[in-house]
């Protein structure tokens, strides 16, 4: 499976506030999703706009378990991510990650799965968490017990 996460869509999902720069905060959510996606099986592609509209062509950066695109000139990263997933010989695919509606819309259209960005980060918030063995119960019978009860008392 391959996830294509609209990103502003995500970071101002997740991070409204405005305290800090837009460049730090989309870095700080770049390191921690490559930090969380690590029991990932499929790729996942993170996808902004540029900030420098400047090169025809995209910009990318592979990180340990995302890959960082930033969306060519002309293009903002909602359109980029339609450009790609009609590119796919076979959009079921690709996930795309938005709570934008339109971006929603457009790609469920072409057969694209639609994922919210909620979803998705209860999606990896579970990938995460590491399930305790279970411990086994043990159950004696009564006949078990008795036997061992005699067991005992003749030891005496």
């Amino acid at each position: 499976m391959y996830y294509l996460i609209d990103g502003y869509n995500f970071l101002f999902r997740i991070d409204g506030s405005k305290k800090s720069p837009l460049e730090e905060r989309r870095e700080s959510l770049i390191h921690v999703l490559n930090e969380k996606l690590t029991p990932f099986k499929g790729r996942v592609a993170i996808v902004f706009d540029s900030a420098e509209q400047m090169r025809e062509f995209p910009q990318c950066a592979i990180l340990s378990h995302l890959e960082v695109i930033y969306a060519p000139k002309g293009q903002t990263a909602d359109t980029y991510i339609i450009e790609l997933v009609e590119q796919r010989k076979s959009p079921r695919t690709i996930t795309v990650v938005t709570s934008d509606s339109g971006l929603a819309h457009q790609c469920r259209h072409i057969g694209t799965e639609i994922l919210s960005i909620d979803d998705f980060i209860a999606f990896v918030i579970k990938k995460n968490t590491k399930r305790s063995p279970v411990e086994p119960s043990y159950c004696e019978s009564k006949k078990e017990i008795e036997r061992l009860r005699k067991i005992f008392e003749d030891r005496l």
